[in-house]
């Protein structure tokens, strides 16, 4: 990954992964493997909410109101765009995530970025395994 050149917007996708697992805060997707991104694309809207044709990633795995991570979802089950495009809004509108041209170029770049988080991911599994006994660990004191 050493030749893979990172925008300034792409090192902060990479610097949210790193911070979730120092906050441990991994989460896991449905095969139970340890999730600090779920990055997702989404169409960046003109002020009148329009499409502009362009696309920012985003992560898709927030921190709600109760501390949890979760994944908003419309009640059909699929990614909740409009509450990532309102969640992340100012960070949107400061180009603080990577904007691409196209949904295409956004994807092969996010497999690209998401190399890193894989050679990361013992770091991750540690993590993960710590939260997850420390919650047994606090559940048997009850």
């Amino acid at each position: 990954m050493k030749n893979l050149k990172l925008t300034s917007q792409e090192k902060n996708i990479v610097n949210y992964h790193r911070q979730t697992i120092k906050d441990k805060k991994v989460g896991t997707d449905e095969q139970g493997r340890p999730m600090t991104v779920y990055a997702v694309g989404i169409s960046i809207l003109d002020d009148d909410g329009k499409e502009t044709g362009k696309f920012v990633s985003v992560p898709g795995y927030v921190e709600g109101k109760d501390g949890n991570m979760f994944v908003p979802k419309y009640s059909d089950g699929t990614v909740n765009e409009d509450y990532l495009r309102n969640y992340w809004r100012s960070e949107i509108n400061t180009n603080f995530f990577p904007v691409y041209n196209s949904g295409t170029e956004l994807n092969k770049r996010s497999e690209e970025i998401h190399q890193i988080m894989n050679d990361e991911k013992d770091i991750a599994n540690k993590t993960l395994k710590r939260n997850q006994r420390n919650l047994i660990n606090s559940m048997e004191g009850m």
